[in-house]
């Protein structure tokens, strides 16, 4: 753990806004797993509004650059 989280986890505890550094830590990664879900929900939200044929020809440019500079790219990647 960073030395400096660590400290400010304890001052946490010590001021009584968090049980304990674990309570602290806990507390975090719930919110970071919230933001996480919520940006996955967004990505997938924009993906079914995307055009199907928009996103192949995409698809196809980045195959013909990715091969340009010497990439294998298999069928369909």
């Amino acid at each position: 753990m960073d030395p400096h989280l660590a400290t400010y986890a304890e001052r946490l505890v010590e001021t009584g806004k968090a049980e304990s550094v674990s309570a602290a830590f806990n507390e975090a990664m719930a919110a970071k797993r919230l933001r996480d879900q919520h940006a996955h929900a967004k990505l997938r939200e924009r993906a079914a509004q995307a055009d199907p044929a928009r996103v192949e020809r995409m698809r196809k440019h980045i195959e013909r650059q990715a091969r340009a500079q010497g990439f294998q790219v298999a069928a369909g990647e």
